[in-house]
């Protein structure tokens, strides 16, 4: 996996491409989860399925692999988002790569680990996290979740009149339904994703073991 900022996958990857991408729906225009409930959603998640257009990922997305994310509530409100991944040689070079490392190594992969806080909205089941190095504003919307199964979640970033979106899929356990993989391109193409730029990720052993 890549030396990222940071998103789940999402996030991390989110925080390393700081270029344009595709035209960002408006946050008023994505729905959430009806009656989200926090306390459910926190936990370990894995990243399964991820959508893109930015030029990078679709050039580099048969080489990611499976993500880890733990979502852990903080006393102030917020959310703190740390995810673990596996960064291999080819994907080492990326925009923004620094940060710590950890974990088992050889002379192409590292396992990575990155933590964000994700500030709370008005809107249960909307997230907001500000990246003070980048410049950037990502808002994360947890558009549907059964909470002990799966997620959908789109995000948006901006900065500047530079905009990115990212849907992703994540699931409380490395094995995953069929029906919740296509449930997740449809989700994807109805964001206007198309079959190139989604990717269903390899599930690895290397620094996410369940535990």
């Amino acid at each position: 996996m890549m030396a990222m900022g940071l998103l789940w996958m999402g996030l991390a990857l989110l925080q390393a491409l700081e270029t344009q991408g595709q035209s960002q729906e408006s946050p008023q225009e994505i729905p959430v989860q009806p009656d989200f409930l926090e306390d459910k959603f926190v936990g370990t998640w894995y990243s399964v399925g991820l959508a893109s257009t930015f030029p990078w990922f679709l050039k580099k997305k048969a080489e990611l692999m499976m993500c880890k994310t733990v979502l852990t509530p903080e006393a102030d409100g917020t959310v703190n988002f740390t995810a673990t991944f596996v960064r291999t040689g080819n994907l080492s070079q990326v925009k923004g790569s620094s940060g710590s490392g950890s974990g088992n190594r050889n002379s192409n992969n590292q396992c990575e680990t990155r933590t964000s806080l994700l500030r709370k909205t008005q809107q249960p089941g909307h997230y907001v996290y500000k990246s003070i190095k980048w410049g950037s504003e990502h808002n994360i919307f947890v558009v549907e979740t059964n909470y002990e199964e799966y997620s959908l979640l789109y995000t948006t970033k901006t900065k500047g009149n530079s905009n990115f979106n990212m849907a992703t899929l994540y699931s409380r356990t490395k094995d995953v339904r069929p029906e919740l993989k296509e449930r997740f391109i449809s989700f994807a193409k109805s964001h206007g994703f198309t079959e190139d730029t989604i990717v269903i990720l390899p599930k690895t052993d290397q620094c996410i073991n369940e535990n």
